[in-house]
C-alpha cells in the first residue's frame, strides 16, 4: 500500500557509524515515555528502547516514566549495565493517582480503557509539575513517545522546550465491512471509535497537541488523517515500532533444509477479536487442502484461548496447530527462526512488531493489506492480501500463504528482502532518524 502524496513514510536511515555519532550535537532530551520496561515488549519495550537508543548517540536523556510492576527496578539493573551510556540516563519516576470512584460507574468492557486514560491524564500532569520542579524546562526539547496515541495528546506541550509528538497511532478503527470477523466484539469497536478515537480526540488537550507540537508523527495513515481533521497540516508517517541489531539474523541459504520439520506458519498476538485469530485459522484450514503437512504455531494467550482451540476441533485441523501460549523471549525466537512464514490477520493495530521482528529474523510474512503494516510492508518481503470481501478473504489467506509455502525460491527471495528492511528499522537507525528530526525543530526554532 503506497501513502498518498505529501505523505510518503519515512523508511529509516543507516545503521550508527561513530562519526555520525561525534558530528551529532549532544542534546539535553526529555522523554515523556508513560509504559517503560527493557524486558519487556510492545509499548513497554518501544518507551525504554528510545531511551537506550538516544543515550547511545550521546545525547543526555531525562527520562519520565511511571512505575509499574517492577518496572523501575528493570530499568535501574538494565542502566547498570550500560556504563557510559546509562550515566546519560536520568530516571524519573512519577506515580499515577489512586483510582477515582466514579470509574466504577463505567460499563464493564469500557471500564479498563476508562481508568488508564484517567490514570495516563493524572500522570501527564504530574509529570509536567516534576518537569518544572526539577529544571527540565531548560532541557533543549521534549520527545512525547509513550503512550503513542494521538488522542492521548501531552501535557508536556506546556513545559517550554519544542514538543517532538510520536510516533503514535490511535486513529486507526477495525473496518465495518468485515464486522464478521469481529463477533460480539464489533459493538465494542463501535464503542471504541465514537468515544476514543472521534470523542476522545476532540479533547482541548489532544487538539492543543496536535497544534502547537513542532512535530507531529503518525505510525499509520489513518492517524495522519485524524491529525489533520484536527488542523494539523503537516503530520509526518514514521514507523514507531523497531528492533535491536542483534536481533537481525542472515536467512539460511536457499538450497538449505531443515530435515524432519513441516512446512510451519506462526501467528503471534493476543487472542482477541481485533487480531481476528479465528480468521487466521479459517485460512490455515483452507491451506491444508494444498499444503496438507503444514502445521500453524500460535503464540499468545487471551479471552478467546478457549473457543478457538474447539474451533480447531469443529475444523478437523486440531492435529496441525499447537497454541503455545505466552513464550519467553529466547523461545519466542526460536519460534520466529522454526517458521517458514508469519500470519498477521489483525483488524486494527498501529503497525504490529511481530512483522518487523520477523522480517528481521528473515521470515516472509502474509498481511492484510491496511493500517500500519500496510504504510510500512517489507517491499518484496511480503505478499500484502486486500481486505476485499470478507466472505472470501480466508481463501485469499490461504492462497498467499500456500505460495510463500510451496515456492522455495520466492520465498528466500522474501526472505532477503524482509532483512534489508529490518535493517532500516533498528533502533540505531531510528535515533539517527530523531537527530534529524531534532535539528530541523531546532534550528526552525
Amino acid at each position: 500500500m503506497t501513502a498518498p502524496t505529501g505523505e510518503a513514510p519515512d523508511t529509516g536511515h543507516r545503521h550508527e557509524s561513530p562519526r555520525a555519532a561525534r558530528d551529532a550535537r549532544a542534546l539535553r532530551i526529555v522523554l515523556a515515555s508513560y509504559a517503560c520496561d527493557p524486558i519487556r515488549g510492545t509499548e513497554p519495550g518501544m518507551g525504554w528502547a528510545w531511551a537506550e537508543a538516544l543515550a547511545r548517540r550521546g545525547h543526555t536523556v531525562e527520562l519520565l516514566t511511571c512505575p509499574r510492576g517492577d518496572n523501575t527496578q528493570h530499568i535501574a539493573e538494565r542502566i547498570g549495565t550500560l556504563g557510559t551510556v546509562g550515566r546519560r540516563i536520568r530516571t524519573h519516576v512519577v506515580p499515577t493517582p489512586p483510582r477515582p470512584w466514579w470509574v466504577r460507574l463505567v460499563p464493564g468492557f469500557l471500564r479498563g480503557q476508562a481508568l488508564e486514560f484517567v490514570h495516563y491524564d493524572a500522570w501527564q500532569l504530574r509529570a509536567l509539575e516534576h518537569a518544572r520542579r526539577h529544571g527540565l524546562d531548560g532541557a533543549d526539547l521534549v520527545h512525547h513517545v509513550s503512550y503513542g496515541s494521538l488522542v492521548g495528546g501531552s501535557a508536556l506541550r506546556r513545559l517550554g522546550p519544542p514538543l517532538v509528538f510520536g510516533p503514535v497511532g490511535g486513529g486507526q478503527t477495525a473496518p465495518r465491512s468485515h464486522r464478521r470477523w469481529l463477533g460480539p466484539a464489533y459493538l465494542q469497536e463501535r464503542m471504541r471509535e465514537l468515544l476514543w478515537v472521534r470523542g476522545m480526540s476532540l479533547r482541548p488537550s489532544c487538539r492543543a497537541t496536535v497544534r502547537d507540537a513542532a512535530l507531529v508523527l503518525t505510525t499509520n495513515r489513518d492517524t495522519a488523517l485524524r491529525a489533520r481533521r484536527l488542523g494539523r497540516a503537516d503530520p509526518r508517517m514514521v514507523l514507531s515500532d523497531g528492533v535491536p541489531d542483534q536481533l537481525l539474523k542472515e536467512p539460511p541459504p536457499e538450497a538449505a533444509e531443515r530435515p524432519g520439520r513441516p512446512p510451519t506458519v506462526l501467528w503471534v498476538g493476543k487472542l482477541t477479536a481485533i487480531k481476528a485469530p479465528e480468521l487466521a485459522l479459517r485460512a490455515f484450514a483452507l491451506l491444508l487442502a494444498d499444503v496438507p503437512d503444514a502445521r500453524l504455531e500460535v503464540l499468545g494467550d487471551g479471552p478467546l484461548r478457549a473457543d478457538l482451540e474447539r474451533l480447531t476441533a469443529r475444523l478437523g485441523v486440531a492435529g496441525s496447530v499447537r497454541f503455545r501460549g505466552h513464550l519467553p523471549w529466547k523461545q519466542t525466537l526460536g519460534a520466529y527462526d522454526d517458521a517458514d512464514v508469519l500470519l498477521f490477520t489483525s483488524l486494527r493495530d498501529s503497525f504490529g512488531v511481530q512483522n518487523l521482528e520477523a522480517w528481521a529474523r528473515g521470515v516472509p510474512v502474509v498481511h492484510l493489506d491496511h493500517q500500519g503494516v500496510g504504510d510500512f510492508s517489507a517491499p518484496g518481503g511480503a505478499p500484502p492480501v486486500p481486505l476485499g470481501d470478507p466472505a472470501d478473504l480466508p481463501q485469499r489467506l490461504a492462497r498467499a500463504l500456500g505460495g510463500v509455502l510451496t515456492d522455495e525460491e520466492a520465498r528466500h527471495r522474501m526472505s532477503e528482502a524482509g532483512l534489508r528492511w529490518a535493517r532500516q528499522h533498528t533502533w540505531a537507525s531510528k535515533a539517527e532518524l530523531a537527530e534529524q528530526l531534532y535539528e530541523t525543530v531546532l534550528n526552525r526554532r
